[in-house]
């Protein structure tokens, strides 16, 4: 907690030092002023007895009222600069934030994002970070105010009568006992039902999200579903009951310490008075002082007792900040290109121990196409990654002719390389800016543009304006199906002169025709240049000139169409399986 609070004021003095000095000062002189007015007040009341006495009101009038005013008007000025302060230290802190993680995230490495572990602070940055810091930081200069005020009674309380805080430490450390096991089992239930609330959160958007509902609907299974968040729900319930019961009785013995420090303070101060220990505006002061430090302990731990369990939440912060950067390389391609070659080429993801490819030996020739097919998870789409700079191998090496892939600028092998993966995204923005991020260059070449829209048969939407916005993100939009948005995906490429282009499985969500007349398309457009295809329907694979056959993260086999037919291995049986398929 120590060494995360150190980064959390850290962050605080790089982003909004100012402010938060501000803050901080305020929160010192509120805590300072409180109990001098308390001070004052008896003075005051004791004063105006004496000039009552004496036939001397007009000074009262003249004087005090002068400093009673005074003082509470410093309490109400500190309270509106106080909140003038959080607005200003809010903004600044949460803008000079957020464009320091939007930074970040474009230095980030590939591979945090495929990390659980990392890729868990990457989504919870995303969860306005600026606003958990000042929340921190509020409750920390709320401390602080808190501290200097106990400190500040207690000197009243030394001053009118030792034995008031003899009495205030016989109760204060049952008081904070209760309180704080109080707390610490609304922690406990909090921490218990985190993963309680985020399978009912699971459940209700079963139940309310449209595609899910259909199929719940049809297999009757809603009933089941709701049974099961009524489960969830019931089982949280029994626990915040039985926590319920145990924090009662934590709090009726807090309330109990609490009543027999008023009864013993207010008897010591009677007592005090009768003796002429203190005088009645000494009494008067303190009485409501000995009634509103409960409160202020009672705050005190709660406000504690959040500062942990926030400070707890935001470690990713730090965490984030500390992910692992892009390694930055300025060696530009040799251009031309003739050939990628995997020497040796070996790679394990992150985290895992499991070898995804191993020994890998093959050679792609930019002017001809590839096709690499293979059961799920025999390493196709690693590949792709390892071609695109997303991965290191983790042995062995990737070579552009004789240049080493990983020496090479990022932004090179991004005009040299295009990818349309089968998990593309959904862009909720115009067709113009959809089919235009293939090629940035070309966003105003509106021919361009269509006849790319034409080439994947998307002649309907290309009559809408290039203009038209998709999704749901704005008034106006439109939505598309999900083979049109695959197309749309796949019309990037087509306005590219790339020398270089992977489709991982493009067609998944096409129909026959739309599929055979993709393929006819793409292989007719990447005539003498470099084209590779990932597919599990070898139909596509057949229109390439050379094709490697994975099984297991190694190569099973290679060759063209009709030659790994007539070895019959494993192509020959892939091949035939999904033959007979289509024939049935």
């Amino acid at each position: 907690m120590k060494t995360q609070m150190k980064e959390i004021l850290s962050i605080i003095w790089k982003y909004s030092r100012l402010w938060g000095c501000m803050k901080l000062l305020n929160s010192v002189l509120t805590a300072i002023i409180v109990p001098v007015n308390t001070v004052l007040l008896q003075r005051i009341v004791n004063d105006i007895l004496i000039l009552l006495q004496e036939n001397r009101c007009h000074f009262i009038l003249n004087t005090h009222l002068v400093i009673l005013i005074a003082g509470v008007f410093s309490e109400v000025l500190l309270t509106g600069v106080d909140r003038y302060v959080e607005i200003r230290f809010d903004m600044q802190i949460t803008d000079r934030l957020e464009k320091e993680i939007v930074r970040k995230y474009r230095k980030l490495d590939y591979s945090c994002y495929e990390d659980p572990q990392t890729y868990d602070s990457i989504s919870r940055i995303s969860q306005n970070p600026g606003e958990k810091i000042r929340m921190i930081f509020w409750k920390l200069c709320e401390m602080v105010r808190i501290i200097i005020l106990l400190i500040g009674y207690l000197l009243i309380f030394q001053q009118a009568s030792p034995l008031l805080v003899g009495i205030f430490l016989l109760f204060f450390p049952p008081m904070l006992y209760e309180n704080y096991k109080a707390g610490e089992l609304w922690y406990d239930l909090y921490a218990r039902q985190t993963v309680d609330e985020r399978k009912i959160a699971y459940y209700e958007r079963l139940l309310t999200s449209k595609t899910c509902l259909i199929e719940l609907i049809i297999y009757q299974a809603t009933d089941y579903i709701k049974s099961l968040w009524e489960m969830q729900s019931n089982k949280m319930l029994k626990d915040k009951d039985l926590t319920l019961t145990n924090v009662k009785k934590a709090l009726l013995k807090k309330s109990l310490f609490a009543t027999l420090w008023y009864i013993c303070s207010t008897g010591i101060l009677i007592y005090s008075v009768i003796t002429g220990h203190i005088s009645i505006g000494m009494f008067i002061a303190l009485f409501n002082t000995s009634l509103s430090i409960v409160d202020i302990i009672t705050n005190l731990l709660e406000t504690f007792g959040d500062l942990s369990k926030e400070i707890k939440e935001v470690s990713f912060i730090s965490a984030f900040f500390s992910l692992q950067d892009t390694n930055i390389r300025t060696t530009q391609i040799k251009y031309p290109v003739h050939y990628i070659r995997f020497e040796h080429v070996s790679f394990t993801y992150p985290n895992s121990r499991n070898e995804v490819l191993h020994d890998i030996n093959f050679e792609i020739d930019l002017q001809h196409s590839m096709a690499i097919v293979g059961e799920n998870g025999s390493g196709k789409t690693t590949i792709i990654k390892l071609l695109c700079g997303l991965y290191r191998p983790t042995s062995g090496r990737i070579l552009l002719d004789d240049q080493d892939l990983t020496d090479l600028n990022s932004q090179e092998i991004g005009k040299l390389i295009k990818v349309v993966f089968q998990d593309y995204f959904q862009y909720e923005l115009t067709i113009r800016e959809n089919v235009g991020f293939g090629n940035l260059n070309e966003l105003h070449h509106d021919s361009k543009l269509n006849n790319a829209l034409d080439m994947v048969d998307l002649s309907e939407i290309k009559s809408r304006g290039l203009d038209q916005q998709l999704g749901k993100l704005e008034e106006g939009g439109i939505d598309l199906s999900k083979g049109q948005w695959q197309r749309l995906a796949v019309s990037r490429v087509f306005l590219t002169n790339t020398t270089f282009a992977i489709l991982d499985e493009p067609t998944a969500s096409m129909d026959p025709v739309s599929e055979c007349r993709m393929y006819q398309l793409f292989y007719s457009l990447m005539q003498s240049r470099g084209s590779l295809m990932i597919s599990h329907r070898l139909i596509s694979a057949k229109m390439a000139d050379h094709i490697l056959v994975l099984k297991n993260g190694k190569i099973e086999e290679e060759g063209n169409h009709d030659e790994l037919m007539e070895r019959r291995g494993e192509y020959y049986q892939l091949f035939c399986k999904q033959a007979e398929w289509y024939k049935k």
